[in-house]
């Protein structure tokens, strides 16, 4: 802000010696009329517009608002000190503004220092309060790492486990599918022996049934033996008796 009041200085200090110049020239009478009004310093503010006949008439124009300052005259000079009186006036407009503000900003800005040990303070102690928020967030961070660290070597862990256990569970899968193999061949092999325990036990059936017909023949056969066995002792005794008889 002082810089730009040091700049305003200049500023105003040289418009003034620019008019100072322009109104002694003016008491001395060797005014270059033309040579002003087309000078830089004038036409960078202001535009004089020439209107050409019998009598040219000149017209004064602000550069950036298209504005017109005062009314058509048919003398240069009139012209050229419109100009520079706008211009001054302008300036000072200008300064009265900037001094203004420059006022109203070094209030603001006592206000504001009046303001900057208490934000200092508060500054302090949240710088004070992050820093020990980041002490912490850098200590659990660092706890946070230890146990990823701990957890990673689990999870290694669980991964050798689970291929391990897949490796087995391959393998049982094997020996299933080869236990249904000889369960399937031990069922054939169990429904051949069931058919031949059939067959063996029609063939034991039938062989009993030929043994109680043998056995039904051998009684018979017995019976008979005995019964002509009988026949014949009796006969023998008849024929002892008889003989005895005899003698």
């Amino acid at each position: 802000m002082n810089s730009f009041g040091k700049v305003l200085v200049v500023f105003i200090t040289a418009a003034s010696v620019s008019f100072a110049a322009f109104a002694m020239s003016l008491v001395s009478g060797g005014t270059n009329w033309e040579g002003d009004a087309n000078s830089a310093e004038l036409t960078d503010d202001m535009i004089i517009a020439v209107t050409q006949g019998e009598k040219p008439s000149y017209a004064v124009k602000v550069r950036k608002t298209q504005e017109t300052v005062g009314s058509s005259t048919n003398l240069l000079a009139d012209a050229v000190i419109a100009a520079r009186t706008r211009q001054l006036n302008d300036a000072k407009q200008e300064l009265q503004r900037l001094t203004q503000e420059i006022e109203k900003a070094n209030t603001e800005s006592a206000s504001r220092k009046a303001l900057i040990p208490v934000d200092e303070a508060a500054m302090k102690a949240r710088t004070a309060l992050y820093d020990s928020q980041l002490n912490k967030i850098s200590s659990d961070l660092g706890a946070v790492t230890t146990d990823f660290t701990s957890k990673g070597g689990e999870i290694q862990q669980i991964q050798r486990l689970n291929l391990e256990r897949r490796d087995e569970a391959l393998r049982r899968k094997n020996e299933l599918e080869l236990l249904r193999n000889d369960l399937f061949a031990a069922r054939g092999q169990q429904k051949a022996l069931e058919d031949e325990l059939l067959r063996a036990e029609e063939n034991l059936r039938r062989l009993k049934n030929r043994e109680s017909q043998l056995l039904d023949q051998l009684g018979q056969n017995q019976t008979a033996s005995s019964a002509k066995a009988r026949k014949i002792s009796t006969k023998n005794a008849a024929d002892g008796r008889s003989g005895s008889n005899k003698k």
